[in-house]
């Protein structure tokens, strides 16, 4: 799905989320057994439309979930502004273009499909059978679920991403000594990648959903942005870290959204890393040595702009723990205090991985 379709998808899913007022009124039509066609569209196009939204009665009223189930109980679908915020006209009969494809069998969903299709407009159609809230928008098609299922669902997945995100933090504490010690595998490296893209795989997939349950699920977005926090920032400095030649952040950015879309395997991650291996156990044979942005950064806590000085200067962390004093405090942005900060803390570490 194209990134602006989408994003206009996930804010229309937005109007009809648990806790606005447009969702009050679904929920009431659904209770009520009802059933109902509702499109939204740019109030100053509505006149243009008469040959495909045809007859009904203008009402050009301000919406109120009150209003919306009353006009419901009549034939024929509403009209409403796009902004959700003024009903135009109601017992309105829809003519669209019948060669519009639509995968729909019900009357009212396929009249839906093929009205969102032919104006790009969004539709709505509950179901009076299966009371089932179906958004159509352009060429897409969003299906809202019953709200304790959905709950379920994602509860249930960010679980289970606590329970990964637990693991990956674990296996970044390993890394840590591995990296000081100089004796990090690449298949070490990769695998801990793959951990990371999963959890932003599996959580990309829950996104949607806790959108849908609008302020039912302000909770579970808590959960889920702990989740992610940092997780980002973690994987791009890894690849800097790794990456068979030198790379800046954005260049690092680029190759984060290319594992995104590849296999979450060894062999593929590596090559995507700049490395020529042909199977798993020539990633897992082969031995590398970070460069040190992400200790720098998370352990030391020194500027981006300082931690590329150093890099240069030393070109690996374990290097780096090597030296002494007088010689880090000479790389630029450095100086004694920082320099001495900088060695007692790796060792700090060092010390606490034994």
């Amino acid at each position: 799905m194209p990134e602006v379709i989408e994003h206009e998808l996930i804010e229309k899913i937005k109007l009809l989320s648990p806790g606005t007022k447009l969702r009050k009124a679904l929920d009431d039509i659904i209770h009520a057994q009802l059933g109902a066609l509702i499109v939204f569209i740019d109030e100053e196009e509505f006149p243009k439309y008469s040959s495909i939204l045809q007859a009904g009665f203008k009402l050009d009223c301000p919406f109120s979930p009150e209003r919306l189930y009353e006009l419901s109980k009549m034939d024929g679908a509403i009209v409403m502004d796009k902004n959700a915020s003024k009903i135009l006209a109601a017992n309105v009969h829809i003519v669209p273009d019948p060669s519009i494809s639509t995968t729909e069998t019900g009357t009212r969903h396929r009249t839906a499909e093929r009205l969102a299709k032919q104006l790009g407009v969004m539709v709505v159609a509950v179901s009076k059978r299966r009371n089932v809230v179906t958004l159509y928008y352009k060429d897409k098609k969003y299906v809202f679920g019953d709200i304790n299922l959905v709950l379920t669902k994602v509860g249930q997945t960010i679980n289970a991403l606590e329970r990964f995100r637990e693991s990956f933090d674990k296996s970044l504490e390993v890394l840590d000594k591995l990296e000081i010690e100089g004796s990090v595998s690449l298949g070490s490296v990769c695998e801990i990648l793959i951990r990371g893209i999963e959890i932003k795989s599996i959580s990309s997939s829950i996104e949607t959903s806790i959108i849908e349950l609008g302020v039912e699920g302000r909770l579970s977005q808590l959960r889920l942005r702990e989740v992610l926090k940092d997780l980002d920032e973690i994987l791009i400095l890894i690849i800097m870290d790794y990456s068979k030649k030198d790379i800046t952040e954005d260049e690092a950015k680029q190759i984060l959204e290319t594992m995104l879309k590849i296999d979450h395997r060894l062999v593929p991650f590596a090559k995507v890393l700049g490395y020529d291996v042909v199977n798993s156990q020539q990633v897992s044979d082969t031995i590398v040595r970070p460069r040190g942005y992400r200790i720098l950064k998370n352990e030391v806590h020194i500027p981006m702009n300082i931690s590329q000085n150093v890099i240069k200067s030393f070109r690996s962390i374990d290097q780096l723990v090597k030296t002494n004093p007088n010689v880090l405090q000479k790389v630029e942005g450095i100086g004694d205090k920082r320099a001495r900060a900088i060695l007692r803390r790796l060792r700090e570490i060092k010390k606490r991985r034994q």
